[in-house]
C-alpha cells in the first residue's frame, strides 16, 4: 500500500513539476495579440541593425548569403535555390549535439519588409517563421519570430530543457553575424 502511494505522489508530483515548467519561457518569449491566429508558444528575437532593410532582405533571400550567417552547426539549402518566393522548400540541419533536421517552405513574402515560413515536418512541424524589417532612419528592425507547438510530451520536455535554449543561441548567433555582414556591430 506505501508503495502504491509513494508511486502516485511521485506522478502527481511528476505532472505538477511539468506543468510549472510549462509555464517557464526564456527572455524571448512573448504574448502579442499580432500573432493571436497563431497557436503555440510565441519565440521572438529583435535586433536593431544598421543597414537597409533591402540588402538583409537579400542576405535572408539568397541561399549562399544566407548560409554565411549561419552558425558552423547550421546547413540551409533552398529549392530551388533562385528566385528566391512563395512555394521555395528550405531544407534545415543542426548539426550539434542531436541533430535537428526539418523543411520549412515559404508562404508569403513582402519584398524588403516580411518572409513567413512554415515548416512542414520535423520537430517545428505545423509552427510558423517569420521575418520582419522594418526601417527605423539608418538602422533596420530585425526581427525573428517562431511559433511553435511542440506535438506529445516528449517534445514538449525536450523543447523546454534544450530546443529553445539551443534555438535562442543559433538565432542571437545568425544576428550576430547578420550585423557582421553588413560591416557593423552594435
Amino acid at each position: 500500500m506505501c508503495l502504491l502511494l509513494w508511486k502516485r505522489s511521485c506522478f502527481f508530483t511528476g505532472i505538477l513539476l511539468f506543468l510549472i515548467l510549462m509555464g517557464c519561457s526564456a527572455k524571448y518569449s512573448i504574448k502579442s495579440l499580432s500573432y493571436a491566429e497563431y497557436k503555440g508558444e510565441i519565440n521572438q528575437h529583435t535586433r536593431l541593425v544598421r543597414g537597409q532593410g533591402k540588402k538583409i532582405f537579400q542576405i535572408l533571400t539568397q541561399e549562399e548569403a544566407f548560409q554565411s550567417i549561419c552558425p558552423k552547426s547550421v546547413v540551409v539549402a533552398y529549392k530551388p535555390a533562385t528566385p528566391y518566393g512563395v512555394g521555395t522548400l528550405i531544407k534545415t540541419k543542426i548539426l550539434h549535439i542531436f541533430k535537428l533536421i526539418w523543411t520549412s517552405r515559404v508562404e508569403e513574402v513582402l519584398p524588403d519588409k516580411k518572409i513567413r515560413i512554415q515548416f512542414l515536418d520535423g520537430f517545428f512541424a505545423g509552427g510558423t517563421e517569420i521575418w520582419k524589417l522594418e526601417s527605423v532612419g539608418e538602422y533596420t528592425q530585425v526581427s525573428h519570430t517562431i511559433i511553435v507547438q511542440p506535438k506529445g510530451l516528449l517534445r514538449k520536455l525536450t523543447w523546454i530543457f534544450k530546443v529553445r535554449s539551443k534555438h535562442n543561441t543559433i538565432v542571437e548567433a545568425l544576428l550576430d553575424n547578420l550585423e557582421k555582414s553588413l560591416g557593423n556591430a552594435l
